[in-house]
């Protein structure tokens, strides 16, 4: 009911503000002082702050609602705090003068307050009131300085739990990897919530800020410090759909990577996030073989040959996502490195079906890894990986384009025309017969001569 009230002032309270204004203050004047009303004053109480954003900033009725909005942030519920962080950076402005002893009353609160709703209530205030007064306020109120000396206080665990609510978190990466593995239960917990808040809200650019960081900290000797970022990597599932697409590709592997580390609990970090983005996979027949793509990834030595046929068995309807795909194609790369000819030939299979169910954007990082696997499977002793190879690899260039595989064609010419081997000439030729076919008969036309010169060659073998 809140949403849709806030949707219709959203649409229609600059229209309404005079006749709706004088309502709602006459029921917060009027309404009985009664537990059972609490829910509705906190609602009426939100709806104002959002009607106060129609209202000029010099009209004295935005300070004292501005008021209210701040001491409802004390509410036990999620909902209503968010609520009231949005509404409160367009009303900043008009009450910039108290902006500062409201910070430092939410500063406060947020690490001394003994209750958990007051202290999260006050970082989503704070939240608020700093989007509303612009980055550099961070600085100017001294909040980056406050906030690191909190997080670093060993002696309060309130104190370092309060401060992974701060949505500028990014500037403190090195503290809230530290956080992840804290004596204390409630600020692991905090750090995990803060982890998915941060990174739900994470732009493009924040996202560049932010992984190297993350991927050099995995290089660290200190267990906690590789476990923390491994959980801030997990937690990248919960990035919007666009980032998740750009990051997912450098994430995956280096979580795989981790699964092999000496300290068990890193080992379990990276479980866990691998089951993080598996939570977020949208792909309905993906998500019901999920369990068998992880336990490929975490045991792919024994585990990997069942996975690929259960792709190969399983019958798509729905497009794949990118969460889907970070977890398919590490298992495929590595299939191509397998010395079983079943399990190449699988994986050749798999990425031969992959283009025609995937969006091509989410598909193109993954290509310069598995290209050097399908270039070697095309060469490949045994006829039939080379056959499945070879079509593979003409249906990856026809759905994705020459411009992903520009290095092939010259690759696939110096190949046909080497004496090294007839193995791999006869590969290259199967190839490029499938490529030209993907890339259709202009482009093929162009090409013929120089087929033609190279085979007329006197030095090439004639097989």
């Amino acid at each position: 009911m809140l949403d849709a009230a806030l949707s219709a002032l959203n649409t229609h309270g600059k229209d309404c503000v005079g006749s709706l204004l004088p309502v709602f203050e006459e029921f917060l004047k009027n309404a009985p002082n009664d537990a059972s009303y609490d829910a509705v004053r906190q609602s009426v109480v939100i709806l104002m702050g959002s009607l106060a954003k129609h209202l000029d900033k010099s009209d004295p009725k935005i300070k004292p609602i501005v008021g209210k909005l701040i001491a409802a942030l004390s509410t036990p519920s999620q909902q209503v705090q968010e609520s009231i962080a949005s509404c409160l950076p367009p009303l900043v402005p008009a009450i910039r003068d108290d902006a500062g002893s409201m910070i430092q009353k939410l500063m406060a609160l947020l690490l001394e307050s003994d209750k958990y709703a007051e202290r999260k209530g006050a970082a989503y205030g704070l939240a608020g009131l700093v989007k509303g007064l612009g980055i550099l306020s961070l600085k100017q109120q001294e909040m980056m300085t406050t906030l690191t000396e909190a997080i670093q206080d060993k002696k309060n665990f309130r104190r370092r739990e309060g401060k992974l609510f701060e949505p500028y978190v990014v500037h403190v990466l090195p503290h809230l990897l530290l956080c992840f593995g804290d004596g204390n239960q409630y600020v692991r917990e905090a750090a995990d919530e803060c982890a998915k808040a941060v990174m739900s809200n994470l732009s493009a650019h924040g996202v560049k800020l932010v992984l190297p960081s993350l991927l050099v900290a995995l290089e660290e000797e200190s267990w906690r410090t590789k476990a923390g970022s491994v959980e801030l990597l997990g937690a990248m599932a919960y990035c919007a759909p666009k980032q998740l697409s750009s990051c997912l590709p450098s994430i995956v592997p280096k979580l795989t990577e981790v699964l092999t580390d000496s300290h068990v609990k890193v080992q379990k970090a990276g479980q866990q996030a691998l089951r993080q983005i598996g939570s977020v996979i949208r792909n309905p027949e993906i998500l019901a073989i999920c369990p068998e793509l992880l336990d490929a990834l975490t045991d792919p030595s024994r585990m990997t040959q069942k996975c690929l046929q259960t792709l190969l068995d399983t019958k798509f309807v729905h497009f794949i996502d990118a969460p889907s795909l970070a977890l398919i194609m590490p298992i495929v790369q590595r299939a191509f490195q397998d010395r079983s000819t079943d399990t190449r030939k699988m994986a050749a299979q798999i990425i031969g079906n992959m283009y025609s169910l995937t969006d091509q954007k989410d598909l193109a990082p993954y290509l310069p890894s598995i290209t050097p696997g399908l270039k070697a499977s095309l060469i490949d002793p045994v006829p039939e990986v080379r056959t499945v190879s070879a079509k593979a690899l003409g249906a990856m260039v026809k759905g994705t384009g020459e411009s992903c595989f520009q290095d092939l064609l010259p690759w696939l010419m110096d190949t046909l025309a080497s004496d090294f081997s007839s193995v791999d000439r006869s590969g290259a030729a199967q190839g490029l017969s499938e490529v030209m076919a993907g890339l259709g008969v202009e482009k093929l036309e162009k090409l013929m001569p120089e087929i033609v010169a190279t085979a007329s060659k006197p030095d090439i073998a004639s097989h």
